[in-house]
């Protein structure tokens, strides 16, 4: 008897629809091991909130060894669908979620060592004899009276401002189609970059407090990677018990190359420009309208007031 079967929640629009090629190899390869397996698809954006919603309420149960063969959920697409799924398990850390990268970034996967070949995926899955625990962010955004589980980082400013306006360009969904959809933020970084204004944030961590009135670029993490594998924080470990806070103040276009630079040489951290400081407990004020987002999706543009804490949940990785 198989230990499990699994249940794929697949988003064939992840990653420019790279993740219809990724589900194509997964099925093969599933048959191939004789693994039981059954599919979901998203048919609309969201979709994948309900149909995690509705295996919750028929199979989905928490971790146990003795359930055999145990009902697997598996999520095949990008961190934004990852996203959205774990979001709608807040209240069942222990229901275990196996991942498939499919997406453009899988920041995620980088942050967990994940491969993001699709058969040494699967294979890490199939030879896993348990969920593991990992540290998630649990942020409470007070002007929406809403939580969010964060997987990969919370930004404030330039690169929020960036998928927004990426999101927003009308040559998107074109470049989609041909699955050049990274053109579309290749754009907007040069459309923006000189565009975003400075702005004051205020940091409160377990041991002092933070102000600055030139933030340009923050990140609120707790693994390495934002943007699709850029290190923003090269220290950072979804298996330390610390959130990382990285704030890029503003400065003129000929240091932002530079620091551009560093950063994807992993030697940003000691700019004067960079403020660098991790925390268990992390209170965040931008008083002025910003656009912020979660994991890739646009919160808004506003102000924000947001506590951070870490909460773990099962991964079967």
């Amino acid at each position: 008897m198989n230990r499990f079967t699994l249940h794929i929640v697949v988003n064939t629009q992840a990653g420019s629809g790279n993740a219809k090629k990724v589900l194509t190899t997964t099925e093969n390869y599933l048959k191939e091991k004789e693994i039981t397996y059954t599919t979901y698809f998203t048919e609309y954006a969201g979709h994948e909130k309900k149909i995690t919603s509705d295996l919750l309420d028929t199979l989905l149960i928490d971790w146990n060894h003795s359930t055999k063969p145990f009902p697997l959920l598996v999520v095949l697409g990008g961190d934004g669908t990852l996203h959205e799924v774990i979001n709608v398990l807040q209240s069942y850390p222990n229901i275990p979620i196996a991942y498939i990268p499919g997406g453009s970034g899988n920041d995620f996967a980088r942050g967990i060592s994940l491969s993001r070949k699709t058969k040494e995926a699967i294979d890490r899955i199939l030879f896993a004899k348990e969920p593991q625990p990992v540290n998630m962010i649990r942020a409470w955004f007070k002007e929406q009276d809403e939580v969010r589980f964060i997987l990969n980082n919370i930004g404030i400013g330039l690169d929020a401002n960036i998928v927004s306006t990426a999101n927003h360009s009308k040559t998107k969904r074109f470049l989609n189609k041909l699955h050049l959809g990274s053109l579309s933020y290749l754009a907007a970084i040069f459309k923006v970059v000189r565009k975003q204004k400075a702005f004051p944030i205020s940091f409160k961590t377990d041991q002092q407090s933070f102000h600055f009135d030139q933030g340009y670029l923050c990140s609120i993490t707790n693994h390495p990677y934002f943007g699709g594998g850029v290190a923003i924080d090269p220290t950072a470990s979804l298996f330390n018990d610390e959130i990382s806070i990285v704030l890029v103040e503003k400065v003129n276009v000929l240091e932002i190359i530079y620091l551009a630079v560093r950063i994807l040489s992993k030697t940003h951290l000691t700019s004067k420009y960079i403020h660098h400081f991790k925390t268990t407990h992390l209170d965040v004020t931008s008083p002025s309208d910003q656009f912020a987002q979660t994991d890739g999706e646009i919160v808004g543009e506003e102000s924000y007031t947001i506590s951070c804490e870490l909460t773990k949940r099962l991964f079967w990785i």
